[in-house]
């Protein structure tokens, strides 16, 4: 069963990223990046008293592989695959800027850090078989009064740890459409959400990030191989 990656999410929390100087932050990260986002960098004039979750500074490469919203709360580094690129993961060069985009704020605007995140989107298509009464044949007991879904989702949540921070694991699995083939429900999409538990604050450095974000793809990988057992049998 041929399961493909389509994008991942990294993402650090802070109490509080104070920026004065937006567009000089922006050059800065660019630089430091050897201009990895060669588009024009957006910059929202917001109030003071906006919702800190609303992104401050969007930047994008022109080919809309890479992305970076940073927010008064949160920092968020995305890299979404094109058709054309090999379906790999861990990412190749993808940690390593995201660490960069870290130390960069840590030593250079003193932000303390003290959760992360790791999202990650997969998708598998099925042949002649709808999605959503595939996803019932394998994980839905037969007794169960569900007849003939048109679509399905299945969320569960697990708690552990990656490297020495407590995380949650959310894992959503659902029925979905192409939309050039909205007749067709066979497509099967996953999200895996590796996050520290809000209960506990961490002081990150570069090298403790590095440790969850090489351990959530760890974590990652195999609960995938765990799935695809499931739905190889």
């Amino acid at each position: 069963m041929n399961i493909k990656i389509i994008s991942a999410q990294l993402v650090i929390y802070s109490p509080g990223i104070v920026i004065t100087n937006k567009l000089k932050v922006a050059n800065a990260i660019n630089d430091n990046l050897s201009y990895l986002f060669d588009s024009d960098p957006i910059i929202l004039p917001l109030p003071e008293d906006a919702p800190p979750e609303i992104p401050r500074i969007q930047m994008f490469s022109k080919d809309k592989r890479y992305s970076l919203s940073i927010a008064s709360n949160r920092i968020d580094f995305i890299f979404q695959y094109k058709e054309e690129d090999e379906k790999s993961f861990p990412i190749p060069g993808f940690f390593g800027k995201f660490l960069t985009i870290f130390q960069y704020f840590s030593e250079n605007l003193h932000t303390q850090f003290t959760r992360s995140a790791m999202v990650t989107n997969w998708i598998i298509e099925l042949e002649n078989i709808s999605a959503s009464e595939f996803l019932l044949n394998k994980y839905i007991q037969d007794k169960t009064p569900i007849v003939k879904p048109c679509e399905l989702e299945l969320h569960y949540l697990t708690k552990g740890l990656a490297a020495e921070f407590e995380i949650n694991k959310w894992v959503r699995i659902k029925s979905a459409r192409k939309m050039s083939e909205p007749e067709k429900n066979n497509l099967v999409v996953f999200l895996i959400d590796i996050n520290t538990v809000a209960e506990k604050t961490y002081e990150f450095d570069k090298d403790s990030l590095q440790r969850f974000l090489e351990q959530s793809s760890r974590i990652t990988e195999e609960t995938i191989k765990e799935h695809l057992k499931i739905m190889e049998k």
